[in-house]
């Protein structure tokens, strides 16, 4: 009798088993609800991540749960075998080309045309193209580095007309460009920016009035990273009528910005005593940094592995000999900036885990200050911004908001006060603040916010425009969003105002923008583009006439 009723609460038990599944279900669907309803609060890298490992989940415990219903076995075979066969066909029609700010996976159609820019390796010289001299003219408008003449994103010079519906912006050109984060540095009628092309990086120069290509100048380099996508970092610097520029990984040029002939040039990898893959293991994203002109030298991050390692290198900027080292943290993707603290001219460079000041003629270490990071995980990117002689601004993404320093250098000491942090807010990814009238403002995780330095409060956070970049244009904030459109912003600190947008380039825009006098540069790893900007009558609006 027990014998032929043993089986029983084995079903039973079995039985109750196979509700595990559909709870597990009901759970990550209700997971998925609550994470993508908060995503805006948090981080959107994050939340997409999370998702994805939750619809994962529910998938492979519905095909359980169905497994061990009482339902035709045909049904569990369905949800287990269907997702794979669509994601199969839609692979062999479409190929993963990067990720964009926030994880979502960006694919290229397999069989046609998109991508094929980047493979292309034809040259153009001096001799078959040649600058005209009128062309290279110095102007007062000048876009001649990394986030403009002061590194710190701020063009006040430069009056917007904010009436875009009755002066809209004009799309004078766009030309197809390699893969590559970089922006553009403009002298004149002449831009300069970087690219890959197959397995070369390109130093590039395009005319402003056209898009043509003027010269380029080849590196037998390439960086790629599946999260961080391929190619060049860097900006170029204009200075003198030379161009310096970084490769992602292997070299720094200084070029004649007339023809692109080299002047001179170093081997990075070589002066830090590291092969490209071991520097890759500790920079994971390559050289992100914007050669800094600073009297008769040209400074970059130069990094290392171990003891060896130098957070700072400098060279003569018309010779290019070595000059000196300085600082022994690691780099980061923030471009030193020349700056001026407590009354002391000096270097100001965020590395991986300190942000620090260094003296100009001997690279040494005036002071420095902790700024958790991880060049090869939680990347600092943005750069510090010097609000007044004695406050600086810090911000940055991957959870660690924003914090402001006093920094005063008394009796032949430095000292670094914090005022205040703030882990909620300025959360900038990829993207920079700009300060205006005691208010910062910047891509908080992909949403524009208003933070007031006084105490760190927040003011407003409104507009999603992902991970994509801003200018502080007179009163007006000009964003360069990571789907390619344009916006415009009023700077208020009383609360967020979009005047109006238009659409320029294709999406993951992650590269600055460069605004010399109307004439608005902006580029991805695609596409470049040159926007005629509607500006009130002023020198500068006359002057591009």
């Amino acid at each position: 009798m027990s014998e032929t009723q043993s089986p029983v609460p084995k079903r039973a038990a079995l039985g109750a088993l196979s509700w595990i599944p559909w709870f597990a279900v009901v759970g990550c669907v209700v997971a998925i609800a609550v994470i993508r309803s908060t995503a805006h609060a948090s981080d959107f890298a994050i939340a997409n991540a999370l998702t994805a490992l939750l619809i994962l989940v529910s998938w492979l415990m519905l095909t359980l749960a169905l497994s061990l219903s009482r339902l035709p076995r045909a049904w569990w075979r369905v949800v287990l075998l269907a997702p794979i066969c669509c994601l199969l066909l839609f692979l062999s029609a479409y190929k993963f080309q990067r990720f964009d700010g926030e994880l979502s996976p960006q694919f290229n159609w397999r069989w046609g045309n998109a991508g094929a820019s980047t493979s292309m390796t034809s040259t153009v010289t001096s001799d078959e193209r040649a600058i005209a001299p009128e062309l290279l003219a110095p102007r007062w408008s000048d876009f001649p580095q990394y986030l403009g003449k002061n590194r710190d994103a701020s063009l006040p010079q430069v009056s917007l007309d904010p009436d875009w519906k009755a002066s809209p912006p004009r799309i004078a050109w766009k030309v197809d460009v390699g893969e590559a984060w970089s922006g553009f540095a403009v002298q004149g009628d002449v831009a300069v920016t970087m690219e890959q092309r197959g397995e070369q990086e390109w130093v590039s120069a395009y005319s402003v009035l056209d898009g043509g290509l003027l010269w380029n100048a080849i590196i037998e380099s390439k960086h790629s990273n599946v999260m961080g996508g391929v190619g060049p970092r860097s900006t170029p610097t204009i200075a003198d009528n030379r161009v310096y520029a970084t490769s992602a990984v292997s070299r720094l040029l200084c070029l004649e910005l007339a023809t692109g002939r080299e002047l001179w040039a170093q081997e990075l990898l070589d002066l830090a005593g590291v092969t490209q893959a071991e520097f890759e293991k500790e920079v994971a994203w390559g050289r992100s940094a914007s050669p800094l002109i600073v009297d008769d030298l040209v400074v970059i991050p130069l990094g290392g592995v171990g003891d060896q390692k130098h957070t700072l290198i400098a060279f003569d900027r018309l010779l290019g000999e070595e000059r000196w080292r300085g600082g022994s943290d690691q780099i980061s993707y923030a471009s030193p900036a020349l700056v001026e603290l407590s009354d002391q001219r000096q270097i100001l460079l965020l590395s991986e885990k300190h942000l620090a000041g260094y003296d100009i003629d001997t690279g040494s270490q005036l002071w420095s200050t902790p700024w958790p990071g991880s060049s090869a995980g939680s990347a600092s990117v943005s750069q510090p911004v010097v609000v007044d002689p004695s406050h600086v601004l810090l911000s940055k993404g991957y959870g660690e908001g924003c914090q402001y320093l006093q920094v005063e250098h008394v009796d032949d000491s430095w000292t670094i006060d914090v005022l205040w942090t703030n882990r909620t807010s300025l959360k900038t990814k990829f993207t920079n603040c700009v300060v205006r009238d005691g208010y910062a403002y910047g891509l908080s995780d992909g949403i524009l916010e208003c933070v007031r330095l006084e105490d760190g409060q927040k003011q407003w956070k409104k507009g999603r425009y992902r991970q994509g970049q801003l200018l502080l244009v007179s009163e007006y904030l000009l964003i360069t969003a990571e789907s390619g459109e344009l916006v415009l912003v009023q700077a208020d600190r009383q609360g967020m105002e979009e005047l109006d947008k238009v659409a320029v380039i294709g999406d993951v825009t992650w590269n600055t923008a460069a605004l010399s006098g109307s004439r608005l540069l902006m580029r991805n790893a695609e596409e470049a583009a040159c926007v005629l900007l509607p500006l009130r009558a002023s020198k500068s609006s006359t002057e591009n006439e």
